[in-house]
């Protein structure tokens, strides 16, 4: 028995269909992408594929959830389909028994490829698969896909020149998901309140700055009469104050008072700041005393700082990862804050700000941003950010299963170590160039060798358990990063880390 609609009933799906929110499409030849880099599309995997683990078993008990964000990066990735391609039915379709049926059929597709289909399809499975309520699940996916639309073209209009297409996309899918989770932590923390752990505590800060941050940015950006530093500071310090409110109602302790409790109550902590400090004044030393001498190689400067940063983030994952999480956020937020006083011209840290930088700037800093210490921290930071909540709920890392740490020190394996010693291997033992690029594939092998040895250290020392077969994934994992290190034109200091880091999950 053959079902046709009515006339009346498709133009009333029509309607309504023509009602709902549309997305504009990023097309390459109206864009100003980053000179010299290829679209990079590629990179829209990088995010949900790494966030993924939120998915397995053993992480289905964490608080907040870590499904909600392993189902809202998938949400991210399909969603950014819709930015990169056109998804349009052609008006051309071949018409088969009747033109109702033709319109049904188009109706169809058009709901199917339609931009916010995705947040509506993660919606369902995150009611399914967590404790949310559906309503609530809704409007969390539809805020996430809102965020993730607007955001990339803000992006791309801003600030010309900056990001490859995939660049822009991963920026932009982790702007959505951070703003996403935290305001929905923050409102089940509101409306179901529980005792939570000090990471958890951490975390609730942490997602309450990411909001703040976020209401800055935009205050910044849309009111042109904070570009002095007369209405700036005082501007920064209204932002702060509210800050401190609004997470000291959350934490029900006055947040001054508990970030200096939760530094005191643990020795570890008091020597890693201590550590960071001095860390932080070598490294301003280092710039002031680069800007002076000209005969020194970019390249080589930009590699200490990536022993630096080995030299950060090592001891912070394995003696204080949720610390570690929390100082790594501060200090990205910080740097971003820096760059929108250059941007906007906010004299006189601007001027000093620029001077500072010109020393480090390479081929990848040709647009608007200067983003490449910002990439550097997050990517070495990123898997603190994203792995599963378990990995944090303990104050000091030897107490988690050897096989736990190594996630977390994705990052320092896949830039500060891999990247460095490529770097200098292909600088002293270079002979024989990967096509098209100036690496060299003893580089490449170079930095294979140095992440291997770095692990057999850990597995040394005791903090890192990797079985006989899981050294050859490990092995196949680092090759396949360093190959794409080699052969990519992306910005690698936050490509290689999520690249590793999720085959690391299953070893």
């Amino acid at each position: 028995m053959k079902i046709t609609c009515t006339m009346p009933f498709s133009n009333a799906m029509m309607n309504i269909a023509s009602k709902l929110p549309s997305v504009s499409p990023l097309h390459l030849d109206h864009l100003n992408t980053r000179y010299g880099a290829s679209p990079g599309v590629w990179l829209m995997l990088l995010v949900p594929l790494a966030c993924s683990s939120g998915l397995y078993t053993a992480y289905i008990h964490c608080y907040p959830p870590s499904r909600l964000l392993a189902l809202l990066a998938i949400q991210v990735g399909v969603s950014g389909i819709h930015l990169y391609k056109q998804m349009c039915v052609s008006g051309s379709h071949h018409k088969t028994e009747s033109q109702d049926n033709t319109q049904t059929s188009s109706l169809f597709l058009r709901f199917l490829f339609h931009p916010y289909t995705p947040a509506l399809v993660t919606a369902v499975a995150i009611s399914f698969l967590t404790e949310i309520h559906p309503i609530g699940a809704i409007m969390a996916t539809t805020l996430c896909a809102w965020i993730l639309y607007e955001l990339t073209h803000w992006l791309f209009r801003s600030f010309p020149g900056s990001f490859s297409l995939g660049e822009g996309a991963v920026v932009g899918q982790t702007g959505a998901l951070a703003i996403t989770c935290s305001l929905c932590n923050i409102f089940t923390s509101i409306l179901m309140p529980r005792m939570l752990s000090d990471s958890q505590k951490i975390s609730l800060f942490v997602q309450t700055a990411v909001l703040i941050f976020s209401s800055m940015v935009v205050g910044l950006y849309k009111l042109p009469l904070l570009h002095t530093a007369r209405m700036f500071v005082p501007f920064v310090c209204v932002c702060g104050t509210a800050g401190v409110a609004v997470s000291s109602l959350l934490l029900g302790k006055w947040t001054p008072l508990w970030l200096l409790d939760l530094i005191i109550e643990a020795p570890t902590r008091l020597t890693l700041l201590a550590w960071w400090s001095g860390l932080a004044l070598v490294a301003v030393a280092l710039t002031t005393w680069a800007r002076r001498r000209s005969n020194i190689a970019t390249t080589v400067l930009r590699k200490v700082y990536h022993v630096v940063i080995i030299l950060v983030f090592t001891p912070g994952i394995l003696l204080e990862p949720a610390f570690t999480h929390l100082a790594a956020t501060a200090a990205v937020m910080f740097c971003l804050l820096l760059e929108m006083v250059r941007v906007k011209e906010i004299e006189p840290i601007a001027s000093i700000i620029s001077q500072a930088f010109s020393t480090f700037l390479d081929e990848k800093d040709g647009g608007t941003l200067v983003l490449s210490h910002i990439y550097l921290l997050a990517g070495v930071a990123s898997p603190l950010w994203i792995s599963p909540c378990q990995f944090l709920e303990v104050e000091v890392m030897s107490k988690l299963p050897p096989e736990s740490v190594l996630p977390l020190l994705a990052g320092v394996l896949a830039v500060g170590v891999g990247d460095t010693a490529a770097s200098v291997g292909g600088t002293y033992l270079g002979r024989r160039r990967w096509s098209g690029t100036k690496k060299t594939v003893e580089g490449s092998l170079c930095g294979v060798i140095a992440q291997m040895m770095a692990v057999l250290v850990l597995v040394g020392i005791g903090v890192v358990d990797v079985s006989l077969a899981a050294w050859g994934r490990l092995v196949i994992s680092a090759s396949l990063v360093a190959v794409v290190e080699a052969l990519t034109d992306q910005v690698d200091n936050i490509v290689l880390p999520l690249l590793l880091y999720t085959p690391l999950m299953d070893l």
